[in-house]
């Protein structure tokens, strides 16, 4: 759950209407694997939790429903665009996302700027790329993973991070355990350009630096 919908905009959403479609379109939008990936008005009329948990249907359930997302998109929670049929689409707000939409659809994003969903790449830490890399890549950036990824930077290299980052995109293993696994496995046994390992286990430091000289030799490179 995005950590600033935990923290001050719980405080200033006072409709709970504009609550309850907010959670219900976060929901839909971390269903989808898509970057950055939207929802139509459509989605939320069509679909019965929405309708059972604001007990509407018809046209005032499409009023209340059209009423809380222009509540959310006016207090930065939902950024809108119109798409290319005409239709208005929403998307979660947070900066990855926003730079995103503002490459598909120059100038039609409508969001209070200041506002985020959670925590974006400035306000995480001094590494930003890091953290828009995992969001564009692997999923949300929740605070427990903002966390673990200023725990990896402190122990690998940032660029061993990101590239841990695409290898696990690019094996469709969408998850920080694969991620930390494909570090260790560096740490441990060198990258596979050839590169050494940040900490090598002491017991087979020797086999490793046999193995890591022979295949310097075979590229060449020694």
């Amino acid at each position: 759950m995005p950590n600033q919908l935990l923290s001050s905009l719980l405080e200033e959403i006072d409709d709970l209407d504009e609550l309850k479609v907010t959670l219900r379109a976060i929901w839909f939008l971390h269903q989808r694997r898509l970057f950055p990936s939207s929802l139509r008005p459509d989605d939320l009329l069509s679909d019965r939790t929405t309708a059972a948990m604001l007990h509407a249907s018809g046209p005032q359930l499409e009023g209340r429903v059209s009423n809380a997302l222009d509540k959310a998109t006016r207090r930065g929670t939902l950024l809108s665009v119109r798409g290319d049929d005409g239709e208005t689409l929403y998307f979660l707000n947070s900066d990855a996302v926003r730079k995103a939409v503002e490459r598909s659809f120059p100038g039609g994003g409508r969001s209070r700027e200041k506002a985020e969903t959670w925590p974006g790449p400035v306000e995480t830490g001094p590494r930003p790329s890091v953290f828009a890399d995992y969001e564009l890549n692997i999923g949300t950036l929740t605070p427990a993973v903002a966390d673990t990824l200023r725990d990896a930077l402190d122990t690998y290299p940032e660029a061993w991070v990101r590239d841990a980052i695409a290898t696990a995109a690019r094996a469709n293993a969408r998850n920080w355990n694969y991620i930390a696994a494909v570090l260790r496995g560096w740490a441990e046994e060198g990258r596979p350009d050839g590169k050494p390992g940040t900490n090598p286990d002491p017991a087979r430091s020797d086999e490793y630096i046999r193995r890591y000289l022979a295949e310097q030799r075979g590229r060449g490179n020694l």
